[in-house]
C-alpha cells in the first residue's frame, strides 16, 4: 500500500510541529466468547486516530486497518452545513483522478452542492489520488437521508469516507454489530479503510442516516479504489 509523501500532509508551520500530539491506537482483541462467536474467531480491526494530518503516514503500516484523521474545522463549516441541502442530488462517477476533478467542477454539481464542501472534496481528492497513485477511482457524493445500511467491507484496496453536516458513519469491531463495540465516525472527519483482501477480518462499516426526521440530512464522500 503506498503511503503519502510526509511534506504533503505534515504541517508548514515550524512552530506546530513542536506542539504536544495525541494519537490514539487500538489494538485488535478476540471477539465476545459465545455460542455464535467463540472467541479468538474474529480480531477487531486494528485503528488509529489523530487530529494531526501526519497520522496519515501509518497507512503504510501492514497492521493497521483504518486511519482517521479527526480534523477540527472552523465553526462557519458546521454553520454553513446547519440547513438542509436544497436537493437530493447524487453524484456517483468512476474514472481518473483527473475526470471526477472536471465532473466536480461542472455546472450541475456546483449547483447541487455547497462551495464549501465541493472544495473540501476537490482536496480529498487529490489527497487520495496521492495515496493510491492517482488509481482509478468511484466518487460517491450525496445529499440523500439514507437509511441505516449493513457493514460491510471495504471491496477495494483503499476507501476514503468523510460525513458533513448530520451525516456520520459507524464501525464495528465484529460482524455481528449487537456482540462488538459500534464507534462513530465524527463529522467532517476523514476515514481511510483498507481493503479486507476478501478475508474475514477487517474494518466493517456502514454509512447512516441522521438520528432524527426534523435533523437535515447530511452530505456523505465515498471515494473508492476501483480496477482500471
Amino acid at each position: 500500500m503506498p503511503f503519502p509523501d510526509e511534506s504533503a500532509i505534515m504541517s508548514r508551520d515550524p512552530h506546530q510541529r513542536r506542539t504536544a500530539t495525541l494519537f490514539v491506537e487500538s489494538w485488535p482483541a478476540p471477539a465476545p466468547d459465545s455460542p455464535e462467536m467463540p472467541p479468538l474467531a474474529y480480531p477487531a480491526p486494528h485503528v488509529i486516530a489523530c487530529s494531526n494530518a501526519s497520522v496519515l503516514l501509518d497507512l503504510h503500516r501492514g497492521d493497521i486497518d483504518m486511519v482517521v484523521w479527526g480534523r477540527v474545522v472552523p465553526d462557519v463549516w458546521h454553520k454553513a452545513l446547519a440547513e438542509a441541502p436544497s436537493s437530493q442530488t447524487v453524484f456517483d462517477m468512476s474514472g481518473t483522478p483527473d475526470e471526477l476533478a472536471d465532473a466536480l467542477a461542472s455546472r450541475a454539481v456546483i449547483k447541487a452542492f455547497p462551495p464549501l464542501v465541493l472544495s473540501d472534496v476537490a482536496e480529498l481528492l487529490s489527497l487520495f489520488s496521492a495515496v493510491t497513485q492517482d488509481c482509478p477511482q468511484r466518487l460517491r457524493l450525496t445529499t440523500e437521508s439514507l437509511d441505516d445500511t449493513g457493514f460491510e467491507a471495504v471491496p477495494g484496496a483503499l476507501r476514503l469516507v468523510c460525513c458533513y453536516g448530520s451525516a456520520s458513519a459507524e464501525w464495528c469491531s465484529y460482524p455481528d454489530p449487537n456482540a462488538g463495540m459500534t464507534s462513530t465516525l465524527d463529522s467532517f472527519s476523514v476515514a481511510f479503510i483498507k481493503g479486507s483482501d476478501g478475508q474475514d477480518a477487517g474494518c466493517l462499516h456502514r454509512i447512516c442516516h441522521a438520528g432524527h426526521d426534523t435533523t437535515a440530512p447530511g452530505i456523505h464522500l465515498i471515494i473508492d479504489t476501483v480496477r482500471g
